[in-house]
Parts: structure tokens; sequence; C-alpha cells
């Protein structure tokens, strides 16, 4: 299973809006030109989420993105879903699959998809980890034990 492009940059994007401080914004062209993201392949994400009234955007002079909840409110599946569709494992779980009460398999598949489902509801955009917005630039989070 792989997820899109504008899956992983959608998620890159609003981890870097978590991070900011309540209240404040950032411009699509900072967070763009820090993430090697286009303005434009950002703006298509910023409008994809736009149903999930996630994001608060403000234009001109000042203006910018941010959320309008806190990261610790918006959990990953929904994100997920939303930008990428139907997530399911395999097509049989969501299509009407006409093998679906013999198959042998589907009772696998189900239950992996309900795990995967759970872990993704279970996770937020706060549990994805740290942002250094000091220079707008979103980084894992240091293992202390590697720094000298």
């Amino acid at each position: 299973m792989h997820f899109s492009t504008r899956t992983r940059y959608g998620l890159r994007f609003l981890l870097c809006l978590a991070e900011l401080p309540p209240g404040e914004r950032i411009q699509l062209s900072q967070v763009g030109e820090k993430e090697n993201i286009s303005s434009g392949y950002l703006q298509q994400i910023a409008r994809a989420l736009r149903p999930l009234n996630i994001l608060t955007a403000v234009r001109g002079a000042g203006g910018g993105y941010g959320l309008n909840r806190p990261a610790e409110e918006i959990n990953l599946e929904d994100i997920i879903v939303h930008l990428e569709g139907e997530i399911s494992p395999v097509r049989c779980l969501t299509d009407n699959c006409p093998r679906k009460d013999m198959c042998t398999t589907v009772s696998f598949w189900q239950e992996f998809d309900d795990h995967m489902r759970s872990f993704l509801r279970s996770k937020t955009l706060k549990d994805l980890g740290n942002c250094d917005m000091s220079n707008f630039l979103c980084e894992d989070k240091k293992n202390p034990s590697q720094e000298s």
C-alpha cells in the first residue's frame, strides 16, 4: 500500500501549521521553500483540505494559513482518507465483490483494515513530530542519545 504524494505533502504541510504558536499563520511560499514543495501544489492541497474545516486562511499582507483547531484534535485518519480517497488494503472490502461470502482471506483483510484505521484514528497531528518554526523547517524529533 502506497500513499500518494498529495497525502504525504499534505501531512507535512499540516504538521508545519500544527507547530505554529496559536493564532500564527504562515504563507504557502514559506512552507514550500523549506519543504521543497511548490506553492501551487500546496495551494491545491489547502483547497482540498477546506471541507475538513481544519484550516484558517487570511489573504493579503500578513496573511497565510493556520489551523483552526488544536493539533491534538485532528486525527490522521480524517486527513488521509480525505486526501487519499479510499484506503482499504484490498478493493474487495469497498466494492461489492461477488466472492466476498466465500472468500477465505476476507476476514484477514478486514482485520488488517480495522487495525490500520484504528491506528490512524489514534494518531493526531500533534503526534507526528516537531516542526522547528524558527526557520520554518520541519524536522524529525532528534534522539538525544545521537547528539554529541
